[in-house]
């Protein structure tokens, strides 16, 4: 086992953050999702009166779990190269991610849309993620 770089970590966790916000936003899928969710605007300024900061933080965390976590895999795969990392993010997305995230449509009754921009912004962020570890050897 070599060492697990954190820097490559870090930079995929900043980049997904990034990557987060940009999707969720207005210029994206931002005003569907909430829509789809059924967030009022009101729900939106609770929120942000409990401290939404808290809410980012721990996402942020949660994703820097999850590229340690991806970084320890290609790290004990011995891959080396982006395209390697960027394929290990693409089966964490298909064997991890998209069981997961159809359940909801199945159980809590999410519509298809909702599924969607979910799971195909975890395939975005997982297989970028996976390219900047797997390349940053």
């Amino acid at each position: 086992m070599n060492s697990i770089n954190y820097w490559p970590i870090l930079v995929s966790s900043v980049v997904s953050f990034g990557l987060g916000a940009l999707w969720y936003s207005p210029i994206l899928f931002g005003r569907e999702w909430v829509e789809l969710l059924k967030i009022s605007d009101a729900d939106m300024a609770r929120m942000i009166d409990q401290g939404m900061w808290k809410r980012y933080v721990t996402q942020f965390i949660l994703t820097l779990i999850t590229f340690i976590v991806m970084a320890f895999a290609i790290d004990e795969m011995g891959l080396r190269t982006a395209t390697d990392g960027a394929f290990v993010g693409l089966l964490a997305w298909l064997g991890f991610i998209i069981p997961v995230t159809f359940s909801g449509m199945l159980w809590k009754n999410e519509s298809i849309k909702l599924v969607l921009i979910d799971a195909i912004n975890y395939l975005v962020v997982l297989a970028i993620g996976g390219a900047i570890i797997g390349a940053w050897r």
